[in-house]
């Protein structure tokens, strides 16, 4: 397990997780492709559209259960028109608790004459067995800011404070926190703020590169302010 522990590691997750002992971590916060082949319109430079982004792939979320310790939690990320898709497939085996709405700010694109503006996500928190929330009991609207799309370094980048809210709420300083898509890094900086440890999986070499280096940064700033 320790060559797997503050990690950030480049390859399927589905293959990485088979070598991470059963009911080994504490809390899996996930932000998988959607499964609507989103392609970012934002940045005059586009990212790339994300890989098999165009089929909604569950084939993690049995074995995230399995290496998941009882008690644990599971986020995962999606939007309402995937939603129910996604749904489905965690309450097979996870318990879910609540579908927390992040309210982002900042709009969107889309259909501007025929839609209303898409500012918020959706979260699900479902639970292995019984789990207990830390601290005061908040409201399932969390109103975070998203990162400035000009700063994005992955084309579904999340703010930290989301990712720090998740584990405030449902571990404790030392717990480990598994993300099988990590893109850029930004659960691991969340975990490391927090006091706790991390295992990050991602596909992308280019994002692995970027995640790494976002994490040493914010273990410079620690060590600098130490």
């Amino acid at each position: 397990m320790d060559r797997f522990i503050n990690q950030i590691i480049c390859g399927d997750c589905l293959e990485v997780m088979k070598d991470i002992p059963d009911k080994s971590v504490d809390l899996i916060i996930a932000d998988p492709p959607y499964g609507m082949n989103y392609q970012s319109n934002f940045r005059q430079e586009k990212f790339l559209k994300i890989e098999n982004d165009d089929t909604v792939n569950v084939d993690w979320i049995k074995i995230s259960f399995d290496k998941l310790k009882d008690g644990g939690a599971l986020y995962c990320c999606t939007r309402w028109d995937v939603f129910d898709k996604w749904k489905c497939e965690i309450e097979k085996y996870f318990d879910i608790k609540n579908t927390i709405i992040w309210y982002k700010h900042g709009g969107g694109l889309g259909d501007l004459t025929g839609a209303y503006i898409y500012n918020h996500e959706f979260i699900i928190f479902a639970t292995k067995g019984k789990h207990y929330l830390r601290g005061k009991r908040i409201n399932d609207v969390w109103e975070i800011q998203k990162d400035n799309v000009n700063n994005y370094l992955h084309p579904t980048q999340k703010p930290i404070l989301l990712m720090e809210t998740m584990i405030d709420k449902s571990t404790d300083k030392g717990d480990i926190i598994l993300d099988p898509f990590i893109g850029s890094g930004t659960t691991a900086i969340a975990a490391h703020n927090t006091g706790r440890f991390f295992i990050g999986i991602e596909k992308e070499p280019k994002y692995v590169e970027i995640a790494r280096k976002r994490v040493e940064q914010a273990q410079a700033q620690q060590s600098l302010f130490a």
